[in-house]
């Protein structure tokens, strides 16, 4: 059996670009609200954000993130719990790759 994300909430770290930002839209796909956590997005994924950032299901947010910070790091996490009132998914996938 499959796990099931649909009405679940994710935090995704670098969800902003790159592969994580396709594992975003796959998990908005399957009706999961999702945290991204980046220091920047793509026009791409702002675009998402800003068609799943209201009352709509499934949700999306941005919040500004450096994972080399554990203060920023951690208020990912709080706005996980503080904009959907739980988290069950974490895909820590940040990291450095800057496309030319």
């Amino acid at each position: 059996m499959a796990f099931q994300v649909k009405y679940r909430t994710a935090l995704v770290t670098g969800g902003g670009s790159g592969i994580c930002l396709a594992f975003t839209k796959l998990l908005i796909s399957n009706d999961c609200n999702v945290v991204v956590a980046d220091l920047r997005l793509l026009p791409e994924a702002q675009t998402l954000i800003d068609n799943h950032s209201d009352t709509r299901k499934p949700r999306v947010v941005f919040q500004k993130t450096d994972v080399t910070d554990w203060s920023q790091l951690q208020a990912a996490f709080d706005v996980a719990i503080k904009e959907f009132g739980n988290l069950h998914i974490v895909c820590p996938g940040a990291g450095l790759f800057e496309p030319v």
